[in-house]
């Protein structure tokens, strides 16, 4: 039921790679002579798209559903950006988006795997188009209403064997069959075995039953893998099938197609018409009759040589017996449908002014105009991957939530000298909690309890610390360039904050370099420590200096004083004799009035 959609698919693949004229085309291209010429315009745009995917990259960030589970929500979010670097989850998401825009369907599953040491890790793990199989009679673009969904692998036999024991027989029938097949096949083409390579084709499938998914693993001879309940649970406890994907488009017919498709119509033309334009302007069209040319053949191969020479028979006039067809008209003809075969491929998907290309000069609002229109038309497929990468780290948090019941530590810097980590199910005990109190507070609880050095208590677990398995968060994709670890988003949003008046005088400078990823940082906060104490210091003997000049100049400034002091008191002392003096003679030249 999906093989038509398959097939266009590996049309859409084969025209990405460059293969795109078929058999039947470059047979009559060669026997016409004609150049099969191709400018692979599809390729751009398919790159363009994933570049600029690759340029808008996310984090995932969890926000808790109640106040009390604030600061384990900041877990959940370092625990989600753990398992997607440890996954590379960015480069999985670039290879399903390219699988979206040119088959039209991109998947991955999301699952849990035992590694050597016992450590239970979160996978995530891109399904190839041609080996995800799933339910022909769902319309969704997620797939949300698909029963089954599956995925085919190829195995060496004896790989097979090991990783199914007990099952050796249902592999050994499958080897004895071959059947010829079709998208699903590997090279050489066989259904469900690969005699030369001694390989079986193992399918997986995850179906919808009685309200429970149920996941099975078989091949052509039988189970290799028992039909049981999903090990995987949704937020809501229930069963859940851990593959999710994708798709661009979904016609009336649940045919799945994604953007190359519309592409390759006018990529033929533009192929055809360059070609073809090509062609006329490098052969010739002529006529003539017997009595002019004696060799049809040779003279056709004569004309297409840029330095043919083509021989007349004697009594034959050249325009009348023998002459060449003016073609110019159909060659031009040609280029102006090329032209305008090459404005709407440029103007379909990522326009040349979103791609950088565009050489015209114009505007800064007319460029701005050109690139907002092509970011709109890709909004769709946008969205749609947005929509996909947030299902799957859902998933991831499903998975953790789930299987990392114990306690588990996950690196949140990559600062070497200063590796920061953050415990998931740590258990804190008696002892720790009290480590954490005040001295007052540590006394009057160690009284209230009456705890001695050794109790048994002491080691008791009284609490979890980001106790992970019955949170509740919710998942939000960021709008905006991912960084490496949560330090380099906390960084930047200090700087931001820095960056303002008030932040330029309550944020100091050696807080910003803490929280930055330089490598020197320990180096250069030494050098500053040094030079503000050596400041300090300076200041310290400047300020002394300071204060023995101004103790000189204060001693000066009394002395000063109290000479002009005494001098004012002699003069006063003196101007008081002076009186005393005048008012003296005064009386001595006085005459009585009685004797």
């Amino acid at each position: 039921m999906t093989q038509e959609s398959r097939q266009t698919a590996e049309q859409c693949r084969d025209y990405y790679n460059g293969y795109q004229y078929t058999a039947s085309e470059l047979q009559a291209l060669r026997k016409r002579g004609q150049a099969p010429v191709y400018d692979n315009h599809i390729r751009r745009k398919i790159d363009s798209l994933c570049g600029l995917e690759r340029r808008t990259r996310t984090d995932p960030k969890a926000y808790p559903r109640n106040p009390q589970d604030d600061q384990t929500a900041e877990a959940a979010t370092d625990s989600l950006r753990y398992v997607a670097d440890q996954n590379r989850f960015n480069a999985t998401r670039s290879e399903v988006f390219n699988d979206i825009l040119i088959e039209g369907t991109g998947a991955a599953e999301v699952v849990v795997e035992q590694k050597p040491d016992g450590d239970l890790m979160v996978l995530v793990k891109r399904i190839p188009w041609d080996r995800f199989f799933y339910d022909p009679h769902s319309r969704a673009l997620d797939f949300e209403d698909a029963l089954y969904k599956g995925v085919v692998i190829w195995m060496d036999a004896s790989q097979a064997k090991r990783d199914y024991p007990g099952r050796e027989s249902a592999i050994e029938t499958t080897m004895i069959t071959g059947v010829l097949g079709e998208t699903y096949d590997d090279r050489p083409k066989y259904t469900w075995c690969d005699s030369k390579r001694k390989r079986v084709r193992v399918v997986q499938i995850h179906y919808l039953h009685e309200g429970e998914w149920w996941v099975a693993t078989f091949t052509k001879g039988g189970f290799l893998v028992d039909p049981v309940v999903s090990p995987y649970q949704d937020k809501w406890g229930h069963s859940a099938c851990p593959i999710i994907a994708r798709s661009g488009y979904v016609d009336r017919e649940n045919d799945r197609y994604g953007h190359c498709k519309d592409l390759i119509p006018l990529q033929d033309e533009i192929n055809k018409r360059r070609s073809k334009a090509l062609h006329l302007m490098s052969q010739r069209q002529t006529f003539g009759n017997k009595r002019a040319i004696s060799d049809v053949k040779a003279a056709k191969v004569e004309m297409a040589k840029p330095d043919g020479h083509v021989s007349i028979n004697d009594a034959a006039e050249f325009g009348k017996d023998f002459g060449v067809l003016p073609t110019g008209d159909m060659a031009q003809g040609q280029v102006l449908m090329l032209d305008q075969a090459l404005a709407s491929m440029n103007a379909t998907g990522a326009n040349s002014a979103l791609q950088g290309k565009d050489e015209r000069a114009q505007s800064g609002v007319a460029l701005q105009t050109k690139i907002q229109a092509g970011a709109t038309e890709l909004e769709p497929q946008t969205d749609g991957l947005r929509e996909w990468t947030h299902q799957v780290y859902e998933a991831m948090w499903m998975r953790i939530r789930q299987f990392w019941t114990g306690e588990k530590w996950v690196r949140v810097t990559d600062d070497e000298r200063n590796l920061k980590w953050v415990g998931l199910n740590k258990p804190v005990t008696l002892q720790d909690k009290i480590s954490q109190l005040q001295p007052q507070e540590q006394q009057a609880l160690i009284q209230q309890l009456q705890l001695q050095p050794g109790d048994p208590r002491l080691q008791q677990v009284i609490e979890v610390e980001n106790g992970i398995s019955g949170l509740d968060v919710d998942i939000i994709v960021d709008e905006g360039p991912d960084v490496a670890t949560l330090q380099s988003e906390q960084f930047q949003v200090l700087a931001e904050l820095a960056s303002t008046p008030q932040g330029q005088q309550e944020i100091p400078f050696t807080s910003i370099i803490k929280a930055s990823s330089l490598r020197n940082k320990d180096a250069i906060l030494d050098e500053i420590e040094k030079r503000r104490e050596q400041n300090q210091q300076a200041q310290a003997q400047a300020m002394e200096e300071a204060k023995q000049l101004g103790r000189a100049e204060a001693e000066a400034d009394i002395a000063k004083k109290q000479a002009e002091a005494q001098k004012t008191a002699a003069q006063t002392r003196q101007i008081e004799v002076d009186t005393q003096v005048t008012g003296l003679q005064a009386m001595q030249g006085m005459q009585p009035i009685y004797q």
